[in-house]
């Protein structure tokens, strides 16, 4: 069993060591583009499957409640988390086609190769002139390939959904840090 555990933790560390060698300009790029959409007033909607769901509707959480500051709540919504099919394949691409305008934001967290959901969403997005930022892991090929070239991709280097997912509650806490930052400390 400690075998085991040592695993574990090497395994995440290394894919954090990782990500911190390559991620940091996908993720300040992700960072400034959200802090010039709520400086202009949009929203940020975000969504996640299986698994990443609770990462979506804790970056909502962190920025409608603040991180680091106390501070007026940004306009950011869950999709998925009042829907009445929450199950339904295209429940999240309604509630963006409904919610959406041209200029917010949706932030992807994907753990899994395919997220019928999720990809649906993003089309909506798409239709709606939005901009996307997916965080995904290395094999989420289906998703990357919706991405545009005023989208980000922020690719955690890992295809274990598991560590994916870890690295995931971490950058969206790093996200909502660095916009705080930006917004009330200027950079």
């Amino acid at each position: 069993m400690q075998d085991t555990i040592k695993a574990y933790f090497s395994e995440s560390i290394q894919i954090q060591v990782a990500a911190a060698d390559t991620l940091a300009p996908s993720i300040q790029h992700a960072a400034n583009l959200m802090v010039a959409s709520l400086l202009e007033g949009r929203r940020i909607f975000s969504c996640g499957d299986g698994n990443s769901s609770f990462v979506a509707q804790h970056f909502s959480d962190l920025l409608l409640h603040g991180s680091q500051l106390e501070r007026p709540p940004f306009p950011a919504v869950t999709l998925g988390a009042n829907s009445m099919l929450p199950s339904e394949q295209c429940s999240l691409a309604r509630q963006l086609s409904a919610l959406g305008s041209s200029g917010d934001l949706l932030v992807a967290f994907v753990s899994q190769q395919q997220s019928e959901r999720v990809h649906q969403a993003m089309e909506a997005a798409l239709s709606r002139e939005m901009t996307i930022i997916a965080v995904t892991g290395d094999e989420a090929q289906e998703i990357t390939g919706l991405l545009g070239p005023t989208d980000v991709e922020v690719r955690i280097p890992s295809t274990n959904p598991s560590r994916i997912v870890e690295q995931q509650l971490f950058i969206s806490q790093l996200l909502c840090d660095l916009i705080e930052q930006e917004i009330f400390h200027g950079g």
